[in-house]
Order: structure tokens, then sequence, then C-alpha cells
């Protein structure tokens, strides 16, 4: 089927919108980091079930190390250092600036991908990804941030460039563990195992092992988290590494970016929200963009 690879990515930068709202909205009551270490723990569980369900014991046989080395290490790198470096630059410059930062994840995986991958991008490709990248930026530079301090905002920028790196490395390494002997499934259960352990030694070592009660106690908490990690860490990330296996990397990242440009109607139909002439100016050139990359070929 012609553009599965974008159709996939168009359909995890959906389920991550609709997941990020549910995730702010359980993040605000019991934090961000307790929930981003049970929605990850959670989600390893279930595509744990699923790929025991569907694929059985034998689900790559022909798998090496090398190829579940590189998806575990892409599980630490952009699951595991990656989100933790997004919600501290959260904490540190707030979400817009955050989420403009990344932005910066498309050019560097296709920067990544052309030594790692051997991919190159024709003109009309680089075209798509920029007028899609401008229309983001745009919608997510609409209202300036309030004054930040100087340490929080260099701590904060620097790590949002982090996050970006992690999460282009996260695709890249993905895209080289799976190569054409382990489906998308099962790749995205390696990475969360990997990510799982990554989160729970990063809660034991700062002590936030005892932040997991308040969830489990917190009914809209709980009910959140799994929503939100049924659309995120299971059906997202599965879909996003359906994308990078079946187009090139910095066009699935490029449409992967496009979530805040899909939260827009999802705030105004469930939270009633009335959104900017700039906003939907900028989400009108963001799917010029994306009408580009599929008119490329």
């Amino acid at each position: 089927m012609p553009f599965l690879g974008e159709l996939a990515a168009l359909t995890t930068a959906t389920c991550w919108a609709g997941g990020s709202l549910l995730f702010f909205r359980a993040a605000r009551r019991v934090g961000a980091f307790t929930l981003n270490h049970a929605r990850i723990t959670l989600a390893f569980f279930l595509l744990s079930c699923l790929v025991l369900a569907t694929r059985g014991t034998h689900w790559a046989g022909g798998a090496d190390g090398r190829h579940l080395g590189l998806l575990a290490l892409s599980g630490l790198i952009g699951l595991t250092l990656g989100d933790w470096a997004y919600f501290r630059s959260f904490v540190d410059v707030g979400p817009r600036l955050t989420t403009l930062l990344m932005t910066l994840a498309p050019p560097f995986t296709a920067l990544l991908a052309i030594p790692l991958l051997g991919e190159t991008l024709g003109a009309k490709a680089v075209a798509g990804m920029a007028i899609t990248l401008g229309g983001v930026i745009w919608v997510v530079r609409e209202r300036q941030p309030a004054a930040i301090p100087h340490g929080h905002l260099v701590r904060g920028v620097f790590l949002g460039g982090v996050g970006s790196m992690g999460q282009a490395m996260g695709l890249v390494l993905s895209k080289m563990g799976m190569g054409t002997v382990v489906d998308p499934l099962p790749a995205t259960a390696v990475r969360m195992g990997a990510a799982t352990v990554g989160v729970w030694i990063l809660a034991v070592a700062t002590g936030r092992l005892r932040d997991l009660p308040r969830l489990l106690r917190d009914p809209t908490a709980r009910w959140s988290t799994l929503g939100a990690t049924l659309l995120g860490p299971v059906t997202g990330v599965w879909l996003s590494l359906v994308a990078v296996r079946l187009t090139k990397a910095g066009v699935a990242a490029t449409l992967l970016a496009l979530t805040p440009i899909l939260i827009i109607p999802m705030v105004i139909v469930f939270h009633r929200e009335r959104v900017s002439t700039r906003a939907g100016l900028g989400a009108a050139i963001a799917v010029a963009g994306v009408a580009v990359l599929f008119l490329r070929h």
C-alpha cells in the first residue's frame, strides 16, 4: 500500500496527541515522573502479553544479539533518557518552549540517518519537512513564555535539545535494530523492556518509588494513565516503528512532530477551548507540508 509508513506516522501523532491530553490530566495529580514511570512499566506488560498472544515465544527467530542490543539501546536512549530530558525541560522552561525545542528531532533524525542508514532526501521531501515544521513552530510560538530564570533557561534548553536528540537517535537505532528480521510489534516490546529497566533505575536513584501508591489510590489518575499508556507507549510507539521501517526516518520524524497541531481539534471538541487565527493558520501550513510529503513521488 502506497504511503503506508506516512499514514502510520500520522496515526502515531494522533495517538500521541490524545495521549498527551490524558497524560497531563493525570500528571497534574501525581507528577510527570511518576506517571511516566507507571505508563512505561504498564506498556511493557501489555506489549509482552500481546506479543506472546500473537507470536508465541518464537517472535523473532532471525534476530541475533546485534538486533536486540540496538533495539534495547534505542529504548534506553529514546524512551528513558529522551523522555526524562523532555519532562525536566518541561519543568524548567514550560510546555511552549519545550515543544518548540522538540521540533529539532526531525532534522536531527534526518542528519543521523545519512551516515547510519544511508538515507538521502530529495528536494521535495526537504521542502515538505521544512513547511510542516514551520507550521508547527508557528503554532507553538504563539505565546511567549513568561520570564524564566537564567539558570532554568539554560538547563531547560539544553535538556530540550537532549530530548530531541534522544528521540532522533531512538528512531534511527530502532530502524537499524529491526532490519528485515524483527517486526515492529516485538521490536516495540524490546524497546519498552529496556526503557522499563531504565525508569526503574532512575526511580530508585531519585527516591521516587514512594510516589507510585498515590497514583494507585487516585481513580482519575489511574484511568487517565491507562488511556495515556494505550495511546502512547503501546499503540503510538508501535506505529512509530511501523512508520520508520516503511519510510525515510526524517520524513517519519517530521510527521510525528505534528502532535501539537493535532491537539488543536481535540481541545476544541473536548475542552471547548477557542483557537486563535494564528493557530489555525499554523495548522494549515503544517497540513500543506504534509501534502507535499505525500505528493513527493
